[in-house]
């Protein structure tokens, strides 16, 4: 592995000073370090330049789709005078530039309610966001944490890839116990250990995940406390509407059936998967699965209903098929152009393209009065 990178002597020093650290301190540090952390730094991280795409990226006609949905949504309150839209972790701001651009042409009335609010917490892509987004200035704040909630309006609350990025604990099975994977040293390069879980709580939600039933030691659990923090800021804030998230992850029942028994943390670095999570820190992307499980749990528990996990590729024809896809075609220039777009919509939507890679939670809270 490399080890030769900016971020590794802040890593080193902390582990000599304090000890091993478990892997969730060691992708917080990756990846959010203030000066060398992966989403800080400068260098291009999203799209063809990138190490990775985003649905946005790789197919613009999404923001479309989002786009005619929060419209429906709308639509479906009663058109009222105050639309709430928050995105959590919009990055460079390509999804939304490309959303209130298609809402402000093809929606107008919808436009002129939207509160849309911004939430992103790096303020490297908090910069340049709000360059991207300040022709729309009218009805964006860039924010870093949720605003206040708001007890008049309804709205939705959305995210695309966002949960994947936060830090996680990996436990692992062995010897009939939950055991934790640490983060030291050996010849001067960073090295796994395994020792007592940091936390009880790790345990205890590391048997909620996989239930009663035998497990083979190397079993990994990924825990990841920052989802409940986040999925409770989010849960609050809106009176009624619909909570949306768009990701790649799995539910309690498919990890108990055998998925993922090695995890599904990842690295990825030029558009390339890299299975050693220790390599060059703070220079590539760390993620893993989120769990809809959880998600849904949580939001229940705020008054949200009605879970609805489909695939990308499922939720993209559902909006799409109520006017036949005429918002994606509708300004094309040429034949060519056309053809692009539908090689677009192709990767969007087919099992081999990102369609059933990538899953979509919907959970509602109905608005007093039976309204929503």
């Amino acid at each position: 592995m490399s080890s030769d990178t900016n971020l590794f002597p802040i890593l080193r020093a902390e582990i000599q000073s304090r000890g091993p650290m478990t892997f969730h301190r060691f992708m917080e540090l990756c990846l959010y370090h203030p000066v060398h952390g992966y989403y800080n730094s400068p260098r291009q991280k999203l799209g063809a330049q990138g190490d990775f795409y985003t649905s946005a990226h790789v197919a613009p006609i999404f923001s479309r789709l989002l786009a005619r949905h929060f419209y429906n949504l709308w639509m479906k309150h009663g058109s009222p005078a105050r639309f709430d839209l928050i995105e959590l972790g919009p990055g460079d701001g390509l999804l939304a530039e490309n959303l209130l651009s298609w809402t402000s042409q093809s929606f107008p009335d919808f436009f002129a309610c939207l509160s849309y609010s911004a939430v992103e917490q790096s303020p490297v892509l908090a910069e340049r966001l709000s360059a991207r987004l300040q022709p729309f200035s009218s009805r964006v704040t860039v924010v870093a944490n949720p605003p206040e909630r708001t007890n008049q309006f309804p709205g939705c609350v959305f995210c695309n890839e966002f949960f994947d990025a936060l830090p996680v604990h990996l436990l692992v099975w062995q010897d009939q116990q939950w055991r934790e994977r640490y983060v030291s040293l050996k010849d001067n390069a960073l090295a796994w250990t395994a020792g007592s879980p940091s936390a009880p709580q790790l345990v205890q939600e590391a048997e909620i995940i996989f239930g009663a039933g035998v497990r083979e030691d190397g079993l990994i659990a990924e825990i990841r406390p920052l989802a409940r923090v986040w999925m409770e800021k989010l849960c609050q804030f809106l009176r009624c509407g619909e909570l949306l998230i768009v990701d790649y992850g799995f539910t309690n029942d498919e990890l108990r059936r055998g998925r993922f028994p090695s995890g599904s943390a990842l690295g990825y670095r030029q558009h390339e998967a890299v299975y050693d999570l220790l390599a060059n820190p703070g220079g590539q992307d760390l993620t893993a699965h989120v769990n809809f499980t959880e998600f849904s749990a949580i939001a229940e528990s705020f008054g949200y209903s009605s879970p609805k996990l489909i695939s990308q590729s499922r939720f993209a024809l559902e909006i799409g098929q109520e006017n036949e896809f005429a918002d994606l075609f509708a300004d094309c220039a040429s034949e060519t152009e056309r053809i692009r777009r539908a090689q677009l919509l192709k990767t969007l939507v087919m099992p081999q393209g990102m369609g059933e890679t990538f899953r979509v939670l919907r959970m509602t809270k109905e608005c007093a009065g039976g309204s929503g």
